[in-house]
Order: structure tokens, then C-alpha cells, then sequence
């Protein structure tokens, strides 16, 4: 088409228009997929440009975000009018240009007022349909570039500041340390605001980086909202808030995010009876490489543990083989990711429970006594509560396996003087199973283990379970 419009005397700035209109009109093509490829541009170099109108390199434009931007309003992403002004003077047209009948109908009605109410004139904006020429008016060059300034001033109109993105983050870094100390409703309704102010944020105009950062920020408010939901039992919760995560990781593009939702999802999966997708979801996790920005080792761990569920031996033992060739024992959980990168007692104990799982019983006890050290060396407010119980359960349901009733009773007898009413979900999912084991076929003639499983039984009853 280019050669017959050269033919035709078109000089090259006036090819796009009649190149955009073509596949428009005869090959049914939407208008901002039209404009880029009359452009000859790819979706990555057209972000790429994008970027560069607006000033800043990194401003976090991608070549999958203008393909959202192009698969809407069918599906995708829906471009805000800021968006569009910049595509439009990567592509060279106006951005009323990039809008067609079913993309007006769905706009905002906000938007459609701007639509209606700046005076520019689409370059071309026919639908799909009979061939139908159009005629393209010169532009005087007096006015040529006449708006130029307020659509880049309009770039620069922002609902947020670096201020209100450092106190999210910060929000964040500190309910992800209370977590430890903190009834875990309290911190959940505490990130439940920051969900809150961030989907806020969201529906008014930001620069790209700044979406991007809110972004982020969304999902690992949303993970780590899921996972502590997951503690409370409340699964459907759980996985709601773990899909918007995801979501979230999508839009912004970044495999740390990807991270932390597929730690958090993996968590999620296990704890509410789905282990092989607990251990396929971890697995995955590790596909998104960050560098040493955070540790391999809770999601081969949770990969390990998913695996357990289902007496897949070699399966754990190759995770747990992964784990031991780079297991730190100085890591310490600190910095931004600390509610995702677990401790080391945490670490241990994981890795005993898929171990104990597969009937590996001294391996495990080996682990859950390393466990039990170094929760003792944290200081008391990096202390998860939970692990000292889950810590006991496991080490006596470890000696029932070696036939040392006596070992499980003085692990077990100190958990009957506390209140089990406040730990997690997983706590009294787990006093279930020591119950169960101890009034199994093994142990069902012995009155120290008959006593035992009926005190679990009753604790559990007293906590409303």
C-alpha cells in the first residue's frame, strides 16, 4: 500500500494517516492497533517512544501494556485519555484518532466529556466496515503544535507524591514486622486501609512509574492480606485476596511481586488441603528470578511440604536436597521482605514437617531440634508466636514415628497448660492430627496416649473447634 500511495504522489508524513485508515476500514483492524503498525512500530519500540515523550526513560511504559491497551474495550486494560495523548504523538495523530465507536461507548462518562469537549479533530477515526474515502484537511501551520504544551502539561498532573508512595511502603514494612506480635485480625484490618488508599489512588491520573509503584505496592498488600487470612482459617478469603495479588504482579509487570504472591498463594493452597497445587505454585515462583533480593528457600521449602502432602518421597527429597545446597544458617529474615523471607527456625521446621511426611523420622526430629534453637535465640519480638507449638506438635508426632510415647508426651503435655483459643488455623489443624495419630491402632491401648488425645480433643473444644 505504501508503493501505491508513493505512486500516488503521498509524501511520506502523509502515509500513516491513509495506511491507519486501510486497515481501519477494510481490514477491520481497531484504531490504536491501526495507528501503530501505519507507524511501523512494535508494541516494545512504541513503549519504548512512550517512555521517551514522557520525559523519563523508565518511566515503566511496556510493549504488553500497549497490547492491553489495544485489546480493550473486548478485553485488556482500558487507556486513560493521558495515555492516549502521549500514544497519539508517538504515532503522529490526535488522540481522539485512537478512539473508535466501541471504545466511546464504554469510556467513563468523565472522559467522554473531555472527548467531547476538546475541539481537536481525529485524523481519521472510521470504524470497520464498506470502503469509505476519507479526505484529510491540512492542518495551517499555525496551528500546527498548538496544543502540544497543555497535553504535556497535562502529563504532569498527578493524585500522588513520593511522600504518599514512602508512607505505603513504610505502612507496609511495619504491619509485615508486627505480624509476629500482633493478633493477626488487628493487622489485617490495618492493611486492609492501605488496600483501601491504594485503590483509591489508583482511579485517579499518575505518571507510569508512579502506577507502577502503586502497583506494587497493591500486590503485596493483597499477599500478604491473603496469607494472614490463611491463618485465620478463612481459605475462600484467602484465595479471593490472592488472585487480585496476582493481578495486581500482572499489571506491574515485576517478578518480586510475582514472588510474593506465589509464596503467599503456595502457603494459601497447602493449608487449605490442596498440596499439589500448594507445590506447583511454588515451584513456579522460582521461575521469576530476582537475584539475591530475596532467598529461594521458602518456596523450595513450601514445594517440599507440598509435595509431603501426597507421600511424594523423591519429590521432597529433591526439593530438600535444594534447600540444604544453599541454605545460609547466618540468613537472617530482615529488610523489606521480611514477612516473605522466613526465619530460620520457620526454614527448619518446614523442612522437617515434609521430611516427617515421607517417613523420614530421625531426619526430621534433626531438623524440628535445629528449629526449636534457633527460635530460641530470636529476640522475642521476631518470634513467630505459633512456631513454639508447632514446633511441639511436630517433634511428638516425630517420636510417635519412633515408637517414643514418653519423647511426644513431654513435648505435648506443656501445650494443654496454655490457651490454643489464639493461635493460627494451622495450630489446631495440627492438634487434630496429633490426636488422631495418637488414638490410632499403635497407641490405642496405652492410657498415657489415650489421655493425651483426649486433652487435645478437649482443647480444641474450648477454643470453639
Amino acid at each position: 500500500m505504501r508503493d501505491r500511495l508513493a505512486a500516488l504522489g503521498f509524501s511520506e508524513g502523509a502515509m500513516p494517516a491513509r495506511v491507519a485508515e486501510n486497515l481501519i476500514v477494510e481490514c477491520g483492524i481497531p484504531p490504536r492497533t491501526a495507528w501503530r503498525l501505519a507507524s511501523e512500530l512494535s508494541l516494545d519500540v512504541a513503549a519504548h517512544q512512550y517512555n521517551a515523550v514522557t520525559g523519563d526513560p523508565r518511566a515503566g511504559m511496556r510493549g504488553t501494556r500497549i497490547w492491553e491497551y489495544e485489546q480493550w474495550p473486548e478485553r485488556g486494560v482500558r487507556p486513560t485519555v493521558a495515555a492516549l495523548r502521549v500514544l497519539a504523538r508517538v504515532y503522529g495523530t490526535s488522540w481522539k484518532s485512537l478512539l473508535g465507536l466501541r471504545d466511546l461507548e464504554q469510556l467513563p462518562a468523565k472522559d467522554l466529556a473531555e472527548y467531547h469537549a476538546d475541539t481537536e479533530t481525529p485524523a481519521t477515526a472510521p470504524e470497520p466496515g464498506p470502503a469509505c474515502p476519507a479526505r484529510v484537511e491540512a492542518v495551517p501551520h499555525a496551528e500546527i503544535g498548538g496544543a502540544a504544551l497543555d497535553d504535556a502539561m497535562l502529563l504532569t498532573t498527578t493524585n500522588v507524591d513520593d511522600l504518599q508512595l514512602d508512607d505505603l511502603w513504610s505502612d507496609l514494612g511495619f504491619l509485615g514486622n508486627a505480624y509476629t506480635r500482633t493478633a493477626p485480625d488487628a493487622v489485617l484490618g490495618q492493611l486492609a486501609v492501605v488496600d483501601e488508599r491504594v485503590a483509591t489512588l489508583l482511579k485517579g491520573r499518575q505518571r507510569p512509574k508512579q502506577t507502577q509503584d502503586l502497583l506494587l505496592i497493591g500486590a503485596k498488600c493483597s499477599a500478604m492480606m491473603a496469607w494472614i487470612a490463611g491463618d485465620l482459617g478463612r481459605y475462600p478469603f484467602s484465595r479471593r485476596l490472592n488472585s487480585v495479588a496476582w493481578l495486581y504482579s500482572q499489571y506491574a509487570d515485576d517478578y518480586l511481586a510475582r514472588r510474593w504472591v506465589r509464596t503467599s498463594q503456595a502457603r494459601v493452597a497447602f493449608w487449605s488441603g490442596n498440596g499439589v497445587e500448594s507445590a506447583k505454585l511454588a515451584a513456579d515462583g522460582l521461575n521469576y528470578q530476582v537475584g539475591d533480593r530475596i532467598t529461594d528457600a521458602p518456596l523450595i521449602l513450601a514445594e517440599a511440604r507440598g509435595w509431603s502432602s501426597v507421600q511424594a518421597e523423591q519429590q521432597v527429597l529433591d526439593a530438600i536436597a535444594r534447600w540444604t545446597s544453599i541454605e545460609d544458617p547466618d540468613l537472617d529474615a530482615g529488610g523489606e521482605d521480611r514477612f516473605f523471607n522466613i526465619t530460620k527456625d520457620r526454614r527448619h521446621y518446614m523442612a522437617g514437617t515434609s521430611l516427617l511426611s515421607v517417613g523420614q523420622a530421625p531426619a526430621a526430629l534433626r531438623e524440628f531440634t535445629t528449629a526449636r534453637e534457633a527460635y530460641e535465640k530470636l529476640s522475642l519480638e521476631s518470634r513467630w508466636e505459633a512456631m513454639e507449638p508447632m514446633i511441639r506438635i511436630d517433634t511428638g508426632r516425630a517420636h510417635l514415628r519412633l515408637d517414643d510415647l514418653e519423647g511426644a508426651a513431654a513435648q505435648v503435655e506443656p501445650l494443654l497448660a496454655t490457651d490454643v483459643a489464639k493461635q493460627p488455623d494451622m495450630v489446631h489443624a495440627m492438634l487434630k492430627v496429633l490426636a488422631a495419630e495418637l488414638a490410632g491402632p499403635r497407641w490405642r491401648t496405652a492410657a498415657t496416649a489415650r489421655h493425651l488425645a483426649e486433652a487435645l480433643l478437649e482443647a480444641r473444644a474450648s477454643a470453639g473447634l
